[in-house]
Parts: structure tokens; sequence; C-alpha cells
């Protein structure tokens, strides 16, 4: 009988949550299209809360973080276009119009993006895997990882996979290790990087109002993220050089 009751109770619950979920998703919708109608008139403003409104709800997506990028653009707020075209470019990096908004955005950063030197493996690494989510690595890796096993597995029974073992392997390997490093900088860089959103940010050699400026940050200038104290965070620029901005002259992402 318990069985029975027990049944009955989640049959009840599906159906008298259902609709709620329903209206929710009906809401989002509708502040998105919303949305979009503001943006197509030119209310920057007025789109950009309606996005918003959808983001609170906890929901996001790609399409979402481009379409709020576009309109502080549109609005004038570089740093917070930036902001959000990198928010977009994590969930969906193969889009090309994303690509081109984020990169004409970023040529108009004062003094230049400042993009740090990188080796030449990890720059052909970067570009053969750049258009892969963290979730697509994860599932890309997955699969390597299942080759690698089937591989050795197969080996000890089939001839002529044990003969071309050692090169299939070593591929596999390398390809593995490449995605790898891959997802493990992604990863780690979340929630550790930021933009500047305020037109000029002074980086201080401590965290105090009256320290000596280190440096000048400009908006939609990105940075990573080192340690916090207070109301300061500790940032690094492409050239390693270090210093302390007040949090509320960047957002991080």
């Amino acid at each position: 009988m318990k069985k029975k009751y027990t049944a009955w109770l989640i049959i009840f619950l599906v159906f008298a949550f259902y609709p709620l979920r329903s209206v929710r998703c009906a809401n989002l919708e509708s502040d998105f299209y919303r949305g979009n109608t503001f943006y197509s008139e030119g209310n920057y403003a007025s789109a950009i809360e309606a996005y918003h409104q959808v983001l609170q709800s906890g929901y996001e997506s790609g399409n979402l973080y481009y379409n709020l990028g576009n309109n502080y653009f549109k609005k004038g707020e570089l740093g917070k276009a930036i902001l959000n075209y990198e928010k977009a470019m994590r969930l969906m990096p193969r889009d090309s119009d994303l690509k081109a908004n984020y990169q004409y955005a970023r040529s108009l950063i004062k003094g230049g993006t400042g993009e740090p030197e990188r080796s030449w493996w990890r720059d052909a690494i970067g570009k053969v895997f750049s258009r892969l989510t963290i979730n697509g690595l994860t599932l890309f890796l997955s699969v390597i990882f299942t080759l690698i096993l089937l591989v050795i597995l197969a080996a000890a029974y089939i001839p002529w996979v044990r003969k071309y073992r050692p090169v299939t392997l070593a591929v596999l390997i390398m390809i593995f290790t490449a995605s790898f490093i891959t997802a493990y900088e992604k990863v780690s860089l979340t929630g550790k990087e930021a933009v500047i959103i305020t037109d000029t940010a002074d980086v201080r050699f401590e965290p105090f109002d009256s320290a000596t400026t280190h440096y000048t940050l400009y908006e939609g200038t990105k940075v990573a993220i080192i340690s916090s104290r207070d109301s300061w965070y500790k940032v690094r620029r492409h050239d390693k050089k270090m210093g302390w901005i007040k949090s509320s002259e960047c957002e991080v992402f």
C-alpha cells in the first residue's frame, strides 16, 4: 500500500509543479523577446534590464550574453560589452558573428588589447581546441580516453592492432594531453579573470587609496585576479605586472 501511495504522490507532484515550470519558461521567453524588441527599437537600457531579468532567474546562454554585449556596446559601455562577449565565448566559441563583434570591441581598447605572448605550441593547441566549450572538451577527453583503453584491450587479441599499437597510442596520448591542457586552462581561469568596466583604473602598489599608482588600466582591458582584500583585487596584467585595483572598477567572469 505504501508503494501505491508513493506512486500517486509522485504523479501528483509532477502535475502540480509542471504548470509552474511552464509559466516560468514562458516568462523567460517573454523577457528575452522583449529585450530583442527593445534592442531593435534602440532602447538599449530597457533591453539590458529585460535580459538581466532572465539572468536573475538562473538561466544563461551564449545568445543571451551576446545580446547583452551588443546592447552595452551600442550604449557606449565598452567594458561591459567585452565582459558579456567573453561570457558568450565560453558558451558558443564557434559563433562567427560573436567573434567578429568581440574582436572589433577589443580593437577599441585604449592602449591596445595587451595580449600576452604565448609559446608556439600553446598557441597551436589553443587554435585547435578553441572551438570547444569546457563541456565539449570533457566529452572529447572521455572519447579519447576510451579509445586508448580499447586499443590496449584490442592489441591483446588482434594481431594487426598489436602491430600499430605503439604509434596509435602515441598519437592518442598526444591528443589527450593537448586537450587536457586546454581544458585545465579554461577551468582554472573561470572566475579568475576580470574586465575593467570604468574608463580608467589606477593600479596601486598597495590596497589603499593613498598608495602610489603603479600603472593605469583602461576600459575593456582583461586582467587576471590573483587575490582579494576587502574591496580590492590584486590583478596581473598581460606583461606580468601586478598591483591592486578597487573591486568596483572591474567585473569578474
